[in-house]
């Protein structure tokens, strides 16, 4: 029997309106070949299964600002040529597409949604896709439509990334091996919210998932999925959504009935989306964190949450630090603030010598300079996936002299979610007590290690207070601007 085969393409770019600094096409982390092939999690899977696996194209952004024209239109080209090319030998597409992207001058905005469309006019409506999302990514009737199987993360933190990758691999090669004609049945919830009010280790997410695990447990459901969409951006596609797919065409209206359940169920526990763990206002979150007896401890800048797109600009919580008269023998790292000019000062200064220097983009009011006078103690890598971009992703951290405070300079959005990123950078995490990060809900790795953690209700492009937003463009009713009931969505 000839070998199946099946190409695979990667895009992830979450798109704060928001923030001030755009997407580019050199932001962009790119791989292509077995590279690409790597990158994907499930390579061993396929080739088990005596699948040939195609590459496309990897393109990662961190979050950011809206995606560049002339970079979307690099990518597309890509996946649109490897489709084109490899049509008569490929026997499906396997893809991850986070959902969130929001591209500058592209009509209906949304990457993910364009490159689904566009593949479609190559491939025709049979060809399998299958499709791994973010549960933080907007969907719509079209881009369900376009695919047979869509299934994005359990968890938020994102602790089932890898697992969820084999699941859909696993229930695709399953349809390759049985082909047979499946769509997706999709709900829309009409409620926003942000992610920080959806954490999956608490209600009601809790009992959602635990709705999904019920109907895939029932033998006649591929795969269900809760999407919680990305709200740092105004447009039609936003909104919660539930995603079902049946085994079989025939268990279609049983995948219906189980997504309008769930549709039902998540609506009705509209009022008990809070936020996850302690939530503080600055000063008070500064305050505690210097009285608490225990380390390490972690505060989350969450106005200023470069993982769901904001710049990593705000000094908000330094000034704060700043300000105590008492560290209570505390060491504070914050982890970080960008300043390219900063950034390009330090790299002029080898680690050991005294620099003196203004950090704070001052382009709005959370973003005040501040004046640093320290030592450089240490230039690394944010992480390890910048070692082939050292211009994006080199740090610098510099020790204040009269404070016991630290600072980790970025050139770019680089968010610390887990602690061998410290080692990466040249520090020892063992060094500090009291580190500040830009996150939301902190990140799984950091509050396992942690006793305490607080999330601090800052302003900046990811304001958490979801109510106080504007948007135009939304579906309506919407939750929470609107209030409908349940018998009328």
């Amino acid at each position: 029997m000839k070998k199946k085969k099946v190409l695979m393409g990667y895009f992830s770019s979450e798109s704060n309106e928001h923030s001030q600094s755009l997407m580019s096409f050199n932001k962009f982390i790119f791989k292509f070949g077995n590279d690409m092939l790597d990158s994907m999690r499930v390579r061993d899977l396929f080739e088990t299964s005596n699948i040939d696996l195609v590459p496309s194209i990897f393109a990662r952004g961190h979050p950011h600002g809206p995606v560049t024209k002339d970079a979307f239109d690099f990518i597309l080209s890509r996946f649109k040529q490897e489709v084109q090319e490899n049509l008569h030998e490929i026997d499906g597409i396997y893809l991850f597409l986070h959902g969130a992207s929001k591209v500058l001058g592209l009509e209906g905005d949304s990457a993910e949604h364009a490159i689904v469309r566009e593949i479609r006019r190559i491939t025709g409506p049979h060809l399998p896709i299958a499709l791994v999302m973010d549960p933080h990514g907007n969907i719509s009737d079209e881009l369900v439509n376009n695919v047979q199987i869509l299934r994005c993360y359990r968890h938020s933190p994102h602790i089932d990334v890898q697992e969820t990758f084999e699941f859909v691999a696993e229930k695709f090669i399953d349809l390759l091996n049985d082909r047979r004609d499946i769509r997706p049945v999709y709900y829309r919830v009409p409620m926003m919210m942000d992610g920080e009010r959806s954490v999956s280790f608490v209600e009601p997410m809790k009992s959602i998932n635990h709705m999904l695990d019920e109907a895939e447990a029932t033998g006649r459901i591929l795969s269900a999925s809760y999407h919680i969409g990305y709200i740092r951006h105004d447009g039609d596609k936003n909104g919660n959504g539930v995603v079902v797919v049946p085994k079989k065409k025939s268990d279609t209206e049983f995948a219906r009935e189980w997504a309008l359940k769930i549709r039902n169920y998540a609506y009705s526990r509209r009022y008990d989306f809070e936020f996850y763990g302690n939530v503080e206002e600055p000063s008070d979150a500064v305050r505690i964190m210097t009285e608490y007896d225990g380390r390490p401890l972690f505060i989350t800048d969450s106005g200023d949450n470069v993982g769901s797109g904001a710049d990593g600009f705000n000094t908000i919580l330094l000034r704060e630090v700043l300000k105590l008269t008492d560290f209570n023998n505390k060491n504070y790292l914050f982890a970080g603030i960008i300043d390219q000019e900063a950034h390009a000062y330090l790299g002029k200064h080898e680690v050991g010598d005294t620099v003196e220097f203004t950090l704070g983009k001052n382009v709005h009011e959370y973003s005040k300079k501040v004046p640093i006078k320290g030592r450089l103690v240490a230039k690394g890598l944010g992480s390890k996936a910048y070692r082939n971009k050292t211009d994006i992703g080199t740090v610098y951290t510099v020790k204040m002299d009269d404070y016991p405070v630290s600072v980790i300079v970025e050139f770019d959005a680089i968010q610390y979610l887990m602690p061998e990123q410290f080692e990466e950078s040249g520090l020892n995490i063992a060094d500090y007590d009291v580190f500040i990060v830009k996150q939301g809900y902190i990140s799984e790795e950091f509050r396992t290690i942690s006793p305490y953690c607080i999330m601090a209700l800052t302003e900046g492009p990811t304001n958490q207070r979801t109510e106080n937003l504007t948007f135009k463009r939304i579906p309506r009713p919407m939750f929470p601007f609107d209030d409908v009931p349940i018998e009328e969505i």
